[in-house]
């Protein structure tokens, strides 16, 4: 793979591309302070108490002790901040401000009363004073007693006092909020209601919503509190337990905990594979009542395919006399008294959608005459002869050696045929997992996509990747500018029925010119992914790997398989992994490497994305081709092996999972 860019991890503050900068309203007394404020002596002429007479000073001076230990309500705008520890976070948030201008400041900040020029200092709760101002409400103020003359005992006292303000305090708990959200909906309170009177902005309804699903379990509640979940963590927990699939909400907590970026795709892709089992499950019956209508026996668990005396008609062939490797049909041996089926669903359609097929075979192939397909000429299996079976060759004469080299030759073949089923079945779960987790990434990926625009720069090495997108002039940007950037449309919430000419006025609002070239990115990085191949994962693309590589360097948080587009593993590893094996193989020189090296091709204009080449190794991946890549495509399924969750006992060790999973769940088994 070429790298194109060398773009940093998202800067701090792109962290939050959605929330807007709040600018606090101007105050008369910005300027008053040139100094640390409770250090400051007002200059001669700007001292509001200037020209008072002694006997007003002393009267201002009793009024203002009488305000100690009391709650006074002021105008933010007529107050100064103290120096304060905390740099950091300090500013106002629409969040905040909103919320103060519905139902005002509810807790007090600590502040006193500069007795030489008559101003409140407020000591501790900037960030209450920042959005008062912000919001243009009264801020309350438990008036203190003036700081020591001493500066440094002063200060000591201060900093001591704002860091017990910050480090002491504690919030509510997930639990305790969502006890707190259910019994304001316990009084026939909407979510959107509920998000109204707590001044949760535009989407509080998604949280209040999110909140009360998390309440709803005490697994996800009790996770979110040991292991800091948090709320949308918490809710898909919540939401997978509700369901009765408690496997995938300890997993979820796992995941959550040990491989965050995985979270949103594992949760994406076991929905999928909810609505595929639902599926899966109807087609089954309708095969079931296919055979059991054509009076085919249905294989049970106690008979497999490939061991004892049952065999599928692809190992067998119709009777010891036929010529090894002769084919035994279904429709030849419908007549046999062991004809029947196994049902297997792993299998998959010409769309890549899984299907259940019927597995024909005999249930005792000895009995009912038949032979091994590899077995030599004569015999029904590969066995050596006994003293109770002789045979003799042409000559009349026993031929053992002759013998023994046919069952050596017919071994070893079956051997291979054996593992070369064991590869293909491999491959094929391999290919399913994967697919079904790279469906599952496209929605959270495409939400990311739809924040990054909101963003007022572009990340570092932004212009050298977009010249060299435009300067390859890729199947890409040329499908994009066909389809009038369908999906960038889409992302940006134009109407439908929208066009070019309202997504051309759309970047023209760009206010600089870094913000026109988020939109630059943004439109590059949406011809991309709605060009993104399915099969990106599993066969090295150059511009998948291109793109790929920007998301994650502007500070996508990619998931494992999303990782394996930059990456792709080789079916070799895949396969040494799964038997336990070593293997040596190398990117560079890997058949499947070498072979779909960069396969974007400016031919395929259909929007499906570069097809896999038909000699990719098909004898291990046969049947399992990958439906194209589309946008309307319905995922399928999620891993079919999930590790079980394990559970930090705090100390960093891991505790049994089903203990540590009762603990979190109290009673729930």
């Amino acid at each position: 793979m070429t790298a194109t860019m060398d773009l940093p991890t998202q800067r701090a503050d792109d962290a939050d591309p959605a929330t807007p900068e709040v600018e606090l309203a101007p105050s008369d007394l910005d300027n008053a302070v040139t100094e640390p404020a409770d250090a400051q002596e007002a200059a001669p002429g700007d001292n509001p108490l200037a020209g008072l007479s002694e006997e007003e000073l002393a009267a201002l001076h009793t009024q203002w002790d009488a305000e100690i230990n009391t709650v006074i309500h002021i105008n933010p705008d007529e107050a100064l901040l103290a120096e304060n520890v905390r740099t950091e976070n300090a500013e106002a948030d629409p969040a905040t401000t909103t919320n103060f201008q519905h139902n005002g400041v509810n807790t007090a900040t600590n502040g006193y009363r500069n007795y030489e020029t008559g101003i409140v200092m407020i000591t501790e709760g900037q960030r209450r004073f920042n959005n008062a101002r912000a919001a243009g409400v009264e801020l309350p103020v438990w008036m203190k007693t003036p700081p020591p003359a001493n500066e440094r005992k002063a200060t000591i006292e201060r900093i001591v006092r704002q860091l017990e303000e910050n480090d002491l305090r504690k919030p509510l708990t997930l639990g305790d909020t969502a006890r707190a959200i259910q019994q304001l909906a316990a009084f026939n309170l909407t979510p959107a209601g509920i998000a109204r009177k707590l001044a949760r902005g535009k989407n509080g309804t998604t949280y209040v919503t999110q909140v009360l699903q998390a309440g709803e379990s005490e697994l996800a509640l009790k996770a979110a509190e040991r292991f800091d979940l948090d709320l949308v963590q918490a809710a898909v927990v919540a939401e997978f337990d509700a369901a009765g699939d408690r496997e995938a909400a300890k997993e979820l907590v796992r995941i959550a905990r040990t491989e965050p970026n995985n979270f949103q795709v594992f949760a994406h892709a076991r929905r999928a594979e909810h609505a595929m089992k639902q599926r899966l499950a109807t087609l089954v019956t309708k095969l079931t009542r296919e055979l059991t209508a054509a009076k085919v026996t249905i294989f049970g668990g106690s008979l497999t395919p490939d061991s004892g005396e049952a065999r599928s008609l692809d190992r067998l062939r119709p009777s010891p006399e036929d010529a090894p490797h002769t084919a035994l049909t279904a429709q030849d041996h419908a007549s046999c008294p062991g004809h029947g089926a196994w049902i297997e669903d792993d299998h998959h359609d010409d769309n890549g959608d899984r299907v259940p097929v019927a597995v024909y075979g005999c249930a005792d192939f000895r009995a009912h005459g038949h032979a091994l397909s590899h077995a030599p000429a004569g015999r029904v299996d590969l066995t050596p002869r006994t003293a109770s079976t002789p045979h003799t060759g042409d000559g009349g004469s026993p031929d053992a050696a002759d013998e023994e080299s046919d069952l050596a030759a017919a071994r070893a073949a079956l051997a291979a045929d054996e593992r070369a089923r064991t590869e293909a079945r491999i491959i094929r779960r391999w290919v399913r997992k994967n697919n079904e987790l790279i469906d599952a990434s496209e929605k959270p990926r495409c939400k990311w996509l739809a924040e990054f625009v909101l963003r007022k720069t572009a990340p570092k090495g932004a212009q050298l990747f977009l010249a060299r997108q435009k300067a390859h002039g890729g199947y890409e940007l040329r499908r994009a500018f066909n389809q009038n950037h369908a999906l960038a449309r889409q992302l940006l919430g134009l109407p439908v029925g929208s066009n070019v000419n309202d997504l051309s006025e759309k970047v023209a609002t760009a206010p600089t010119p870094a913000k026109a070239t988020v939109y630059d990115m943004f439109l590059t990085f949406c011809a991309m992914e709605d060009a993104l191949s399915r099969n990106a994962w599993r066969y090295a693309q150059q511009a998948a790997q291109e793109y790929m590589t920007a998301l994650v360097g502007a500070g996508y948080p990619a998931s494992d398989v999303e990782r394996l587009i930059i990456n792709p593993q080789s079916e070799r590893d895949v396969i040494a992994a799964a038997l336990d094996e070593t293997t040596t193989s190398d990117a560079a020189d890997d058949d499947d490497a070498e072979q779909h090296g960069d396969v974007l091709d400016a031919g395929t204009i259909d929007g499906s994305g570069p097809a896999a080449p038909g000699d990719d190794g098909s004898h291990l991946s046969a049947g399992i081709d990958d439906a194209p890549h589309d946008r309307q495509h319905e995922s399928a399924g999620g891993p079919e092996d999930n590790v079980a969750m394990e559970l930090s006992d705090g100390t960093g060790a891991p505790a049994d999972p089903d203990a540590a999973a009762a603990e979190l769940a109290g009673s729930a088994s």
